[in-house]
């Protein structure tokens, strides 16, 4: 695990201490339930912060048999939202066998990352820990938010900028800024946090683009609700949007003049044109035969005596008028690659 995690840098009083020291006195009540596997604190304690509107947030790990059983009878101690000598508590009881099982998104991944291990007298939540925790943080994950951010700051967002909507416009600009933050996570090999903690904690993240608080305020920025408003946000968004996709596209080796959003398809379109032809269940390895039901490859491919066959000429004339820009730039990108590596070929 890192060790220069983001953090809480609320400039508050913390009352951090004195709840630590309330739970503690608790544990004995909260450890009167059979078959525990292991307790974690999490939520805002857990990551080093809390104040008088935070509860301790307590997770109860328990093995299969006394998971079921309580489904059936009364707990020890309330679950949920609840108050045990004037504190508020948020207590959990989970399923151990079925969380080992259980593939955990990021989310999960961000809130055990920064959990705290309470009671785990034969390391089993530990080894829940470890398993969990060995999850990579895949940057190719960032290419569909990266999509996500682009669809609304800048398809959505001219859209809406030439038909003068303005309340229209700041509402998709207002979507691009959570998958834009998420994929800037993902560009620290951070797992994302909770949307409660999402501006907060980027803060502290290792890189960001910079000036990091000018362009954060200019992407969450409404001015005055009127057209240049609009315009100034969208911009900022996109430099935010250009800095992030920099710096995915270096760490995946992916500097071709291209989007990290272009790169699945542009994967797709070099791996075709290595060959002619494939059998169907040569495609299936790498795509599903619906997606040629789908730009670009639906302009250059057919399927004939059970192959699917790719015409090289087609792919190589196609141009602005058959295809949409988004898809036009992939294939011109490709075409290149091609003919570089041509080059280089008879060089040999």
């Amino acid at each position: 695990m890192k060790t220069n995690r983001p953090y809480v840098t609320i400039n508050k009083e913390s009352k951090l201490k004195e709840l630590m020291e309330a739970l503690h006195k608790n544990m004995d009540n909260i450890k009167k339930f059979d078959g525990i596997a292991g307790i974690m604190l999490d939520g805002g304690m857990s990551r080093g912060y809390a104040d008088y509107l935070s509860e301790i947030d307590v997770v109860i790990f328990l093995h299969d048999k006394e998971f079921q059983s309580y489904k059936e009878e009364k707990t020890p101690i309330a679950l949920g939202i609840t108050k045990m000598e004037g504190y508020l508590y948020d207590i959990k009881v989970l399923n151990y066998e079925e969380e080992w099982r259980k593939e955990y998104d990021s989310i999960a991944l961000w809130d055990m990352s920064y959990a705290k291990i309470l009671y785990d007298t034969n390391g089993e939540l530990k080894s829940l820990f470890d398993r969990k925790l060995k999850t990579v943080r895949d940057v190719s994950a960032a290419e569909g938010l990266m999509f996500e951010a682009w669809w609304n700051y800048k398809l959505a967002g001219d859209i809406w900028l030439h038909r003068e909507d303005i309340l229209q416009g700041h509402y998709c600009l207002n979507n691009a800024v959570k998958p834009l933050l998420s994929a800037l996570f993902i560009a620290n090999s951070e797992y994302i946090p909770h949307d409660k903690w999402l501006i907060h904690m980027s803060r502290t993240l290792e890189w960001k683009p910079l000036p990091y608080d000018e362009l954060l305020q200019g992407i969450l920025y409404t001015g005055d609700m009127n057209l240049e408003s609009l315009y100034k946000r969208q911009k900022s968004l996109e430099c935010f949007w250009n800095a992030i996709n920099d710096k995915l596209c270096g760490m995946l080796d992916f500097n071709n003049g291209l989007k990290l959003m272009h790169r699945g398809v542009f994967q797709n379109l070099e791996r075709i044109i290595e060959k002619d032809s494939f059998t169907l269940s040569e495609w299936k390895e790498f795509s599903s035969i619906s997606s040629l039901n789908y730009e670009p490859l639906f302009s250059f491919t057919e399927i004939k005596d059970g192959m699917v066959m790719i015409d090289r000429n087609k792919l190589n004339t196609l141009g602005e008028k058959e295809l949409y820009d988004w898809f036009y730039d992939v294939v011109k990108a490709v075409r290149q690659e091609s003919v570089m590596n041509n080059r280089e070929v008879i060089k040999e």
